[in-house]
């Protein structure tokens, strides 16, 4: 079973395909990433609907695309579900971007002519992505030296920088001088902070990989993924970006993604700059780390990072080649082969879980306040044992 139309998490939103009603089930959550709060109506769902012809639950595979993640653990633990996992988004992007590599606008990194020294796309500003809300604020002082795009009040949670930093800090334990020294700079900002659009909402633009003439003209492109407080690889189509359009990258992700992407065979940039910053766990430091290197490059002049751009050709030529090669999907695909390998080892002797149900005297919106002002699943069980008290 899988989730439809693609990005949908919800109950409503499953689809079946073939099988029985005996045997295991393979639940394909590979879209989005994994949460064991936000997730835990679907899994409930499927296991409950989705029994045996006995009544009784049936053996959960989830496949998901996070090789390394402390909240699929948890799932897998609570469900007693079988872990198979792959990098979906490296076969998504390879659909997405097909067609790029007969792009003639995607020019000679050697031949560009440099307006910009960086670039960086930031619609989603709100709940987990707040954390671009840090970035733009650490960047203040040199975003007239990049093309931005920044949402001011997120599109999707309808949040302002100082709203979702301050609705979340359970999760991000920021300090409220932080928060109001950040949420200070973000307001001093032209608004809107846009690159290519003039709409008052960005658009959605996963299926290409941005206006070409910007990211022709630009050095470095400062990657924001989906994901970044978190301790797991999770990287989507965004990383693939600056490598279809020949362009040195920073990553701001979870920890140690760098190095996951580097596992797939693609080179980085630590001839150039230091990316220690991929093994730092705090996150906040790991940020600004990252914002450390942006603001060494603002430095050079845009000659030097032509030069710069030229002794890079290599790198990114190798990095554009191996994504349009069948080598980069092989390897993905075998690496979802090896884990399906190993499910019938982990089915013998599988239990099932004692997972309760939803508790219908709470709604799902007062989990959520619930959930905004605890700090780990635990906390929030006990919460919920005290609001239905009251």
């Amino acid at each position: 079973m899988y989730l439809h139309p693609f990005g949908a998490t919800q109950p409503e939103n499953v689809e079946i395909i073939g099988g029985t009603d005996n045997g295991p089930m393979v639940v394909i959550y590979d879209q989005e990433p994994l949460d064991l709060f936000y997730n835990t109506p679907l899994f409930n769902y499927i296991h409950d609907v989705h029994r045996d012809l006995q009544g009784a639950f049936r053996p959960m595979i989830l496949l998901s695309t996070e090789r390394r993640s402390q909240e699929k653990e948890k799932i897998l633990q609570r469900y007693n579900a079988i872990d198979v996992n792959y990098f979906f988004h490296a076969f998504c992007a390879s659909d997405w971007y097909r067609g790029y590599r007969y792009n003639t606008g995607i020019t000679s990194p050697a031949k560009r002519k440099l307006q910009k020294k960086f670039i960086s796309f930031n619609r989603i500003t709100g709940s987990m992505r707040a954390y671009r809300s840090l970035l733009i604020a650490e960047l203040a002082d040199v975003l007239d030296q990049g093309y931005v795009s920044y949402s001011h009040t997120c599109p999707v949670h309808n949040e302002t920088a100082r709203d979702a930093l301050v609705n979340n800090n359970k999760k991000f334990k920021l300090s409220r001088s932080y928060i109001e020294t950040v949420a200070s700079k973000i307001s001093s900002l032209p608004s809107p902070l846009r690159i290519d659009s003039s709409e008052a909402d960005i658009p959605n633009g996963s299926q290409s990989i941005g206006p070409l003439p910007e990211l022709m003209s630009s050095f470095l492109h400062v990657v924001t993924e989906t994901m970044f407080w978190d301790d797991r690889t999770h990287l989507t189509e965004k990383i693939f970006k600056p490598v279809v359009a020949k362009q040195p990258f920073v990553l701001v992700g979870c920890y140690k993604n760098l190095e996951y992407l580097r596992s797939y065979g693609f080179r980085t940039f630590d001839r150039w700059w230091s990316e220690d910053y991929d093994t730092i766990a705090d996150p906040i430091q790991r940020l600004e780390a990252v914002s450390n290197i942006v603001k060494t490059i603002c430095e050079k002049s845009l000659p030097e990072l032509e030069r710069m751009l030229d002794d890079m050709t290599e790198v990114l030529e190798y990095n554009y080649n191996l994504f349009y090669s069948t080598g980069f999907l092989d390897k993905a695909w075998a690496e979802l082969e090896s884990s399906f390998e190993k499910v019938n080892d982990k089915l013998v002797g599988w239990s099932e879980p004692d997972i309760g149900m939803p508790n219908p005297l709470i709604t799902q919106k007062q989990r959520l306040q619930i959930r905004q002002n605890t700090a780990s699943y635990e906390e929030e069980l006990k919460a919920i044992d005290e609001y239905l008290k009251l």
